[in-house]
């Protein structure tokens, strides 16, 4: 299977140039392996906005009266500076697919950039997003993102891959037919995250009003967002790898029905992966030499290189 490679920015230092405030590059496995699958724009705001490398660190100012981008040993206030980057750069993007952003950065972290009460003297009091990370949550608000620590996660992170690549897919939809097939090839992923969502997809891809072809591309779209803003639960991915299991009912033993029922449940209990419930379906789909089944993403949804790599690194 082939895959459009996603368009995805990213912070800078990982992986990309040694422009950390303290002049460091940040090595990062997950990011290092994507490199070949993905078409990374990296972007250092701070660099952006003229500050050095290295550089005195900044931090958030937020109380009842301001919200500053404040850098303590200089006593100057960045937020302006950021605040017109960011919002020039971000307007200026197209066919972005997701964001991958610095951890703990008051720029681009996502939910763990330290806030602080006061200028001097005081803790941080809370966490969030940093200057120009809250403007792209603003601008993106459903497109893919994540902290490049929370990709140590690997449900996160293959849940990310998910998004990030059948997102770039729908890039190649041109006309009706196009979108037809995309929704039928992405049908049963789409079923494992939201049956409900799934099924408002259908009906706009059917276009029974007859509406413009660039209308119907804006509202699939839009749902397609959505759908990846959450992972897909144990739930609805066993009620999606039962339907499989359907086409092949007639054809399997008791003795094969009972072992997929067990694997099944060793699932739900979270004793065994999603692999390797998909693995025993594949295997049916590959012996029953099912087509329609072989193009379907949910037991494909990104290079599988990807995590195979990853798994050689790591054992």
């Amino acid at each position: 299977m082939e895959f459009s490679k996603p368009k995805i920015i990213v912070s800078k230092c990982l992986e990309f140039d040694a422009c950390r405030y303290d002049g460091q590059l940040i090595k990062n496995k997950f990011i290092k392996n994507l490199k070949k699958f993905i078409d990374f724009i990296p972007v250092c705001p701070e660099v952006e906005i003229g500050m050095g490398i290295p550089r005195d660190s900044i931090r958030i100012i937020k109380n009842n009266r301001e919200r500053l981008l404040f850098q303590p040993e200089t006593g100057n206030d960045f937020s302006k500076k950021m605040d017109s980057f960011s919002k020039n750069f971000l307007n200026n993007l197209t066919d972005i697919d997701g964001f991958i952003l610095k951890t703990n950065s008051p720029s681009c972290g996502v939910f763990s950039a330290k806030i602080y009460p006061k200028k001097f003297n005081s803790p941080p009091d809370s966490k969030g997003a940093g200057f120009f990370a809250e403007q792209i949550l603003s601008l993106y608000p459903n497109h893919p993102i994540e902290e490049e620590k929370r990709l140590n996660n690997i449900f996160i992170r293959e849940h990310f891959y998910t998004s990030i690549f059948t997102i770039a897919d729908f890039k190649n939809v041109k006309n009706f037919n196009t979108l037809y097939n995309f929704h039928s090839k992405h049908k049963y992923l789409f079923m494992s995250y939201n049956q409900t969502l799934l099924t408002k997809m259908g009906d706009i891809a059917a276009n029974r009003s007859k509406n413009k072809f660039s209308d119907v591309l804006k509202k699939y779209k839009n749902l397609l967002l959505i759908l990846f803003t959450k992972k897909s639960r144990y739930p609805t991915n066993i009620n999606t790898q039962m339907h499989v299991m359907g086409y092949f009912k007639d054809y399997l033993t008791s003795k094969e029905k009972k072992h997929f029922l067990n694997i099944i449940e060793e699932y739900r209990n979270k004793k065994l992966p999603i692999s390797a419930v998909n693995g025993v379906l594949v295997s049916w789909i590959n012996r029953f030499e099912n087509k329609y089944l072989m193009n379907q993403s949910f037991f494909n949804p990104f290079p599988k290189e990807i995590i195979e790599k990853e798994q050689s690194r790591f054992q």
